[in-house]
């Protein structure tokens, strides 16, 4: 295939696919799209080239092949290089030049001697101050789009120092750097209802305790068929993945859209404003061509190529990336000698992150209490979600770990009354009022095995890396507000690592991190 694509660009004097962005170009080419052959190419050169591209690797020749034919062009006096290709140096454009002379020919090419990080750092500055003076861009927006939270940051060019959060949504959620990643839709799954936080299913009441009613529209977690995992781990949606994506990412970006016109009201949205998207680092190329035709189809992009977005990963600094949902990575960089961040060392990911973990275990205590049935009859009608996310938020980043500054968590279920069939266990909680009273070794229990993994996380990096030495670990995400996981991450490893940092706000250091990422 690469040999197919070197000699269409011999032909041509082109960089191939020069017009579309790189994030999409794997999925193009994995769809069958290839250049168009350049008018006057001999056409066994032509056939050549094609044959080697071909859809099906097994029939594409193999160098061998593709030598005793380009042999058999020269011999023949049929291969000429065009005069109408200015980007190939060294050539007499008024001779025909045979196909034996182009060993002193180079082609220029942004796509080659990509192997120094220098060179691509630079060339990454070069293309956003291009995409700035060309595009016009005054505003760069950072996205964090999680699988059970979302948020996103936003910065004026003029004013790098000041990047802002966004904590205000709509459904009337203030104060909150981030919603969840939950849609509400109606009956037939056509149109969203609900989003974010009021898409959660809150205590029913009277008025919406209809069967079938919201907490069966509710599609949340369908970011993970974007990952690499099996299939199995995949959550079985009523609606396309891709609709889900792009619904979702249509009701953020409104807020997105409300909130720039509001602080800059003379900016147009689509002229003047670079999005910045954070993506898991598992995510494969093809992931993220579906992510962008998802975000064109929201409308947050003019045009599928647009470069007024782009994607990084999250990892991009030891970092150890906990965050609200099922993924966690650790990355190590080294830091080059002039101050730029080297290439990925080492990278650990692990799709099974803090929420998993915690969801895990409150379950398996809840059905020590409920019973089976009883959890199933919640989980199957929205209301088992409601009891995680009620727990979470109280107890996520205020328990430390500590038995002395504990206070006996009550756990409020009078809203799951009518799913409590059996009479002994109505009779138990009608004398609890409703409450189940969670202390302090049960707490422990439920954290302890996401603080472990993470712990064996650093661990195993740190011995499979002992002639080296770590200057820092940076803990950025949700979860990394923990006081908990940052003691005990303190306890296990400050005598390996001298500098432990938590940064300010680490729930939203993923956007504003892609914030920082797209400022010229």
């Amino acid at each position: 295939y690469s040999l197919g694509v070197l000699l269409w660009e011999i032909s041509s004097g082109r960089i191939p696919f020069s017009d579309c962005s790189r994030d999409l170009l794997d999925y193009y080419i994995k769809n069958g799209d290839r250049e168009d052959p350049i008018d006057g190419t001999p056409p066994k050169y032509q056939k050549l080239y094609q044959e080697c591209w071909n859809d099906e690797p097994k029939s594409r020749p193999d160098i061998e092949k593709v030598y005793e034919i380009l042999s058999q062009l020269n011999t023949e006096n049929t291969f000429y290089l065009q005069s109408s290709q200015p980007h190939i140096h060294n050539v007499d454009n008024n001779s025909n030049s045979k196909f034996s002379d182009i060993d002193d020919f180079y082609i220029t090419s942004d796509r080659l001697n990509l192997n120094s990080r220098n060179n691509q750092n630079s060339r990454q500055n070069e293309k956003h101050q291009k995409n700035y003076e060309e595009n016009n861009i005054r505003i760069v927006v950072g996205l964090e789009f999680g699988l059970t939270y979302s948020g996103f940051s936003y910065c004026h060019v003029k004013e790098k120092g000041n990047v802002c959060s966004n904590d205000i949504w709509h459904g009337g959620e203030y104060h909150q750097l981030k919603t969840n990643t939950v849609l509400q839709y109606d009956d037939e799954y056509n149109n969203v209802k609900l989003w974010g936080a009021p898409a959660m299913m809150k205590k029913q009441n009277r008025r919406n305790r209809r069967q079938n009613n919201e907490e069966n529209g509710r599609v949340e977690k369908f970011l993970l068929h974007l990952a690499d995992i099996p299939e199995k781990y995949k959550p079985k949606l009523p609606v396309d993945y891709k609709k889900a994506i792009t619904d979702y990412l249509r009701e953020i970006g409104e807020v997105i859209k409300d909130t720039i016109k509001e602080r800059w009201p003379s900016f147009d949205y689509f002229k003047n404003v670079l999005l910045v998207i954070a993506v898991p680092a598992e995510f494969s190329e093809n992931a993220k061509a579906i992510m962008r035709i998802c975000t064109f189809n929201a409308g947050l992009i003019k045009e599928e190529c647009s470069t007024n977005l782009q994607f990084i990963t999250e990892s991009n600094f030891m970092v150890l990336g906990c965050r609200s949902d099922r993924f966690i990575d650790l990355t190590t960089r080294k830091v080059l000698n002039n101050d730029q961040l080297g290439e990925t060392t080492e990278r650990y990911g692990s799709t099974r992150g803090e929420h998993a973990y915690i969801e895990t275990e409150l379950i398996e205590y809840l059905r020590g209490i409920l019973g089976d049935v009883h959890m199933d009859l919640l989980r199957d009608n929205g209301q088992m979600q409601y009891l995680i996310q009620q727990f979470c938020n109280y107890c996520k980043i205020s328990f430390t770990g500590d038995e002395k500054d504990f206070v006996i968590y009550d756990l409020k279920i009078e809203h799951i009354e009518r799913y409590i069939k059996d009479d002994n266990i109505r009779k138990k909680l009608e004398d609890l009022d409703w409450i189940i009273e969670i202390y302090f070794l049960t707490m422990k229990s439920i954290f302890e095995p996401v603080i472990r993994h993470n712990l064996s996380l650093i661990e195993t990096l740190l011995d499979n890396n002992v002639h080296e030495t770590f200057s820092a670990i940076f803990l950025v995400g949700d979860f990394c507000e923990s006081k908990y996981l940052q003691k005990r991450i303190k306890q296990e490893f400050s005598h390996r690592v001298f500098n432990i940092l938590v940064p300010f706000q680490p729930t939203v250091a993923i956007s504003r991190g892609a914030v920082i990422y797209g400022l010229p």
